[in-house]
């Protein structure tokens, strides 16, 4: 005789095919609700040595439009069964791979309208009582439908219990809003522009007495932003340090070039090895330290501007090689 769970997983909802995901953590199904008016398309997800039966009791009774219907929950053998809607669409993470892919990005009206429906969702499940929160906010765990709502998988409920809790939201929503803008995460400075550029710092100032206070206001600007144009376009200087300038690196450059030329030249075989090895790895390694900076600043220069100040070194080593031959000829 089949158990309860062989009974809900191959009766009343049978998998189509392959998992979708399969982790140590969590098991995936496409399946057929067997038992749900009109038998409709549905995912199972198993959460594995997790009871996360009252949290999604929960979720199941609100039935609210911030995530998807929840057909069914049951707790077996340690492990939480979920079977919800399936959803028609993708989710940010996807269509951010897609943008970046084929070298495009979001518009800035549909970072606006996505985020603005993100905002909402958070704030109209933040003022529940008790509250709702999402504690793992991140592109992969929101889903835009083909009709354009936004929903949360994977929700995780826990408690705005203070001022620090908002903080720690607005700041989730800072980085979801900053990746939506450049389709790159924060990391060692803020260098996005346009009409969400302000926004976007001020979710993710650490100095409560800069940063925003509630929702409700990340909200409002955000609606505010979408409707009128920057009152002045801001300009996003990048500091290069000091060490990492073409002038300082160059110079140093210059010098092991010579070096290694002059002693190419008098077929000094150990010489000029040793200093080709240190010139070329001092320049593999300068190129390699330039390009990830710039990336982390989120500093996208173009081909021209990138490359062109190497031609130009490229062209002093040219001038010293034929200036180096020239001083071996006269002596």
């Amino acid at each position: 005789m089949a158990s309860e769970k062989e009974e809900f997983i191959t009766k009343q909802y049978i998998p189509t095919g392959d998992p979708l995901v399969q982790n140590d953590h969590t098991l995936i199904y496409k399946v057929r609700c067997m038992t749900e008016p009109g038998r409709p398309e549905g995912i199972l997800k198993m959460y594995r040595n997790t009871n996360a039966r009252k949290l999604y009791e929960r979720l199941m009774q609100l039935d609210y439009s911030q995530w998807p219907h929840i057909y069914n929950v049951k707790y077996f053998d340690d492990s939480t069964l979920v079977v919800e809607e399936f959803l028609a669409g993708h989710t940010l993470q996807e269509l951010m791979d897609r943008h970046r892919k084929n070298g495009s990005s979001f518009s800035e009206e549909e970072v606006g309208d996505i985020m603005e429906k993100i905002c909402q969702n958070v704030q109209d499940l933040a003022t529940l009582n008790p509250p709702l929160i999402h504690h793992n906010l991140k592109p992969s765990n929101i889903f835009v439908t083909r009709g354009g709502a936004v929903k949360f998988l994977d929700f995780v409920p826990g408690q705005v219990k203070n001022g620090l809790g908002q903080r720690h939201l607005i700041q989730s929503l800072g980085i979801l809003f900053f990746e939506l803008v450049t389709g790159h995460k924060p990391k060692s400075g803020i260098a996005c522009t346009g009409r969400y550029s302000k926004i976007i710092k001020k979710c993710l100032s650490k100095d409560s007495n800069k940063g925003y206070k509630d929702l409700k206001e990340v909200n409002e600007d955000i609606s505010y932003a979408k409707e009128h144009e920057p009152e002045e376009t801001e300009t996003v200087t990048i500091g290069i340090p000091y060490t990492l300038t073409l002038p300082f690196q160059g110079t140093i450059l210059s010098f092991e070039w010579i070096l290694f030329y002059y002693f190419l030249q008098q077929n000094s075989q150990s010489s000029y090895i040793f200093f080709g090895v240190i010139f070329f790895g001092h320049l593999i390694a300068y190129i390699a330290k330039r390009h990830t900076y710039l990336s982390k600043c989120g500093a996208y220069l173009s081909p021209g501007r990138r490359f062109l100040p190497f031609l130009a070194l490229g062209g002093i080593f040219l001038i010293l090689a034929y200036l180096i031959e020239s001083f071996l000829l006269n002596h």
